[in-house]
């Protein structure tokens, strides 16, 4: 991950933050009514910090309870069980992950047209210091050793996370190649191929060797080349 204290050109930016500083404290809490939300964020924050320290299987539901107070009781009706607030702490963090690109959303494509390169390399930035965060790869590791079990869980990672990223950068490709501003014939294969030039063998590096970090130096660097050579190969 890269050093703590950087930051993304995203809204003070994710990249480097540690689990307390994620913000998503300000997220509600799917199922839970307004008397219970300080409950189920506690339980949240809890497992999100212990799935990141000691993975799914290590963590226990006394573990979460143990660090985050309340009864099992208040778990099982809010998650049901491990699995639910698993799935919970993911929801919440691709919620977070996207709300940190919405200013550059709103702006449409039409306005990122206008300082292409710099815009593109906010978004690489963002996209690869999200996918090389503690709170993703533990995720991520998660997801590869339960995905079979939980193929659901899986499933709705991809949806509520990759695939809406990947929607939006296509539609941000398709709408600069109609203004002639890229050459792409493929818009949604452009925004895949985006994607894995800006995380190349980072994540890779993130996912086998988690206590080795990326300095941020090192992202801007890889990010930057990436974004150069995407658009040495798609500009007209």
């Amino acid at each position: 991950m890269p050093d703590k204290g950087a930051s993304t050109p995203f809204q003070g930016g994710i990249a480097g933050a540690g689990i307390a500083s994620l913000g998503i404290n300000s997220f509600d809490t799917p199922g839970c009514g307004p008397r219970g939300q300080a409950r189920c964020r506690a339980l949240l924050d809890a497992a999100a910090a212990l799935f990141v320290e000691k993975g799914f299987a290590l963590t226990s539901l006394s573990d979460i309870l143990r660090q985050a107070g309340g009864s099992r009781t208040t778990l099982y009706e809010h998650f049901g069980d491990k699995e639910g607030l698993f799935r919970a702490v993911m929801e919440r963090h691709c919620d977070r992950v996207l709300e940190e690109m919405s200013a550059t959303r709103a702006a449409g494509p039409a306005a990122m047209a206008e300082g292409l390169e710099e815009n593109l390399y906010r978004v690489g930035l963002h996209i690869a210091g999200t996918l090389t965060m503690p709170e993703t790869t533990a995720i991520l590791r998660i997801l590869v050793s339960e995905g079979g079990r939980i193929p659901d869980i899986a499933r709705a990672f991809f949806q509520v996370g990759p695939e809406k990223t990947i929607g939006w950068l296509a539609d941000c490709f398709r709408e600069w190649s109609e203004a002639g501003r890229l050459r792409i014939d493929d818009p949604e294969g452009a925004a895949h191929a985006f994607i894995g030039m800006v995380v190349g063998d980072l994540l890779t590096k993130r996912l086998i060797l988690p206590d080795e970090p990326v300095s941020m130096e090192e992202l801007e660097r890889y990010v930057r080349q990436s974004v150069r050579l995407f658009l040495a190969g798609t500009r007209p």
